[in-house]
């Protein structure tokens, strides 16, 4: 999160994602784009301070090239408010 507000996430393999450096970062929001590679059927869990409405987090889009948008708000150093829209065109 140190880095930037928005992020690019390229899928080619099964991956969970972390939130290192958040700590610096509270009060920041932006956006993850997750895209699938050519292949597709690549999963993403989320670390435990990802945290979304009802307490599910969701399964993203997992057709080949698919594209899937995070929104997120860093609460506190290990809270981050997420929401995710789904396949993307």
């Amino acid at each position: 999160f140190t880095a930037s507000n928005h992020h690019a996430v390229n899928l080619n393999q099964n991956s969970t994602l972390t939130h290192t450096g958040s700590a610096n970062t509270i009060g920041q929001s932006g956006s993850i784009f997750l895209t699938q590679d050519g292949t597709g059927s690549r999963t993403l869990s989320f670390n435990s301070g990802y945290k979304f409405a009802g307490g599910t987090a969701p399964t993203i889009s997992t057709a080949a090239n698919a594209v899937d948008r995070l929104d997120y708000v860093v609460k506190a150093s290990n809270v981050i408010h997420a929401v995710v829209t789904l396949d993307v065109k």
